[in-house]
């Protein structure tokens, strides 16, 4: 049996429930007066900036992980590149709402590292090869970090 056939959504749409094989989420919060839902077999066009015509596909990009992702060709931290589009391997950037943390390949990872490490000499990165923390607040913190963008 193909994946495809063991994959929830499919099954759905294959079996007359819901009409597309997706997953929509609306995402609210408390002081928006709104409740967060999921909506299986389509969405609401009034929950996306621009209707419809702001609603945007994408292919997912086959990994090792067999995950849903969009394929991660770029990666800066502030304004220095950590890795370049066609210069470096892309990876899967995998999009997961209910998780803060992100997932990079080893070298990246690497390279991010040693610019937490100047900026933030208290930050610990050997006790987990893959995690880096550190036992102070965010306020102190906050400024000596540079925003990671893709």
């Amino acid at each position: 049996m193909g994946k495809k056939k063991l994959h929830y959504l499919w099954s759905l749409k294959d079996n007359g429930i819901i009409d597309h094989a997706m997953v929509s989420f609306s995402v609210t919060s408390k002081d928006m007066n709104e409740t967060p839902y999921a909506l299986f077999g389509g969405y609401n066009s009034s929950q996306i900036v621009g209707g419809t015509q702001g609603l945007k596909t994408f292919k997912n990009f086959p990994n090792w992980l067999g995950t849903w992702a969009l394929e991660g060709q770029g990666m800066t931290y502030g304004s220095k590149p950590m890795q370049k589009p066609g210069e470096d391997t892309s990876y899967p950037a995998i999009i997961d709402t209910g998780s803060s943390q992100l997932s990079i390949p080893p070298d990246v990872f690497e390279k991010i590292r040693q610019e937490w490490a100047a900026a933030l000499p208290d930050l610990d990165c050997k006790t987990d090869k893959t995690f880096c923390h550190i036992q102070k607040p965010c306020e102190e913190i906050v400024d000596k970090v540079k925003p990671v963008g893709f």
